[in-house]
């Protein structure tokens, strides 16, 4: 059988055999405090993790806010979102940073224009498809093999997204912030309460091992 703090291993009855009672509470003592010290290390490191994450949707958001304040004062719901290709990079980026999946409208479209003048709108994927047949002049997604249906031009396209969808994504982003901010409010008051718990533990363990040492020292100078 083990002696536990906070769920953690401790100091087992065997270890403790054979030690008189001073030194046995003084190992107890020591091990809960290192326990507790453990326990607020990963804590603090869970509170600058949940940080780096708010820090790096921030960095989303106000990606997104600056593609949203590009828009006109008057502009639609179902109004296109006009996006540089630097733009759309950047959001892309910080949302890889984030770890957070894009919607598909927020994906990069292509124009694939054939021979005979059509256009036919692709994502990444029918890009690197439309490329392999521009390659082999090959009809591109049609039956007529008469030439007439082969890949000219690849032309990157802003992305799909309009206003309404925009919009929709900044108030799920800012919902995600909300509730990692509410989250990171109660590690901290975790974090204030085992650091507490923390600095007691040492001090209790400070103070035993002073009155050891003064009864030491009393009993040293009995016997003189």
């Amino acid at each position: 059988m083990s002696l536990q703090v906070g769920g953690a291993q401790g100091a087992t009855f065997e270890s403790l055999a054979g030690m008189d009672i001073e030194t046995a509470l003084l190992a107890v003592q020591s091990q809960r405090a290192s326990l507790l010290e453990d326990s607020l290390k990963e804590q603090i490191t869970s509170v600058q993790n949940r940080n780096n994450q708010i820090s790096r949707l921030n960095e989303l958001l106000g990606q997104l806010n600056k593609a949203a304040a590009g828009m006109p004062s008057d502009a639609k719901a179902g109004d296109a979102v006009k996006l540089s290709p630097a733009a759309e990079a950047e959001i892309r980026a910080a949302a890889a940073q984030a770890g957070i999946g894009l919607p598909a409208e927020f994906q990069p479209q292509w124009d694939v224009k054939l021979k005979d003048g059509s256009v036919i709108k692709v994502d990444e994927a029918g890009k690197k498809e439309a490329e392999l047949y521009k390659e082999r002049y090959w009809a591109f997604r049609s039956n007529d093999y008469s030439g007439a249906k082969a890949v000219t031009s690849i032309t990157q396209t802003s992305s799909g997204l309009n206003k309404g969808e925009l919009d929709g994504f900044i108030q799920k982003l800012k919902g995600n912030i909300d509730s990692l901010s509410n989250s990171q409010q109660m590690d901290m008051l975790r974090l204030q309460s085992m650091s507490n718990k923390r600095n007691e533990a040492f001090e209790i363990m400070t103070n035993f091992i002073k009155k050891m040492q003064d009864s030491r020292n009393s009993i040293i100078g009995n016997m003189r």
